[in-house]
């Protein structure tokens, strides 16, 4: 598994290896659902190629919230707090995933807890970011 994401960044081949070993590599065609909004879900996903697209469900038409490429990675909050997905994800081009479910994380946990938080760490770090970036919009919406 390449270290595409920054989830993954400076792991070492190693714990690439041992990491991609829980979790399971998917290919999607174009039109291809990843993820169903309303489906329960407890998948972490790694865009490793292709190109997805994220919708969320509103009156009329679905609205493309989001495009993922490589490097990129949904999910992170399923895999802590399992549950109907927010968001219908569809593949856009040919793409291949890498996903670990919250059971496989907590295997990686007992197999090894030093991969296994740094991974965590990534993943708390990533929805931080996302937290503030939601924050400074709503701040933004709330002050026009």
């Amino acid at each position: 598994m390449p270290s595409l994401t920054p989830l993954l960044a400076n792991f070492s081949a190693q714990e690439l290896q041992q990491l991609a070993s829980f979790g399971d590599s998917r290919t999607f065609q174009p039109g291809d659902v990843v993820i169903r909004q309303g489906d329960d879900n407890d998948h972490l996903y790694l865009v490793l190629k292709g190109r997805l697209e994220v919708f969320q469900d509103v009156e009329g038409p679905d609205l493309s919230v989001a495009v993922l490429e490589a490097g990129d990675s949904l999910g992170e909050v399923s895999v802590f707090d399992p549950g109907p997905a927010s968001a219908l994800v569809k593949s856009v081009a040919e793409s291949e995933v890498w996903l670990i479910t919250r059971d496989s994380l907590d295997n990686l946990f007992a197999a090894n807890p030093k991969v296994a938080y740094r991974l965590v760490s990534r993943i708390a770090t990533c929805l931080s970011k996302r937290l503030r970036q939601m924050n400074d919009r709503f701040a933004d919406m709330a002050n026009r």
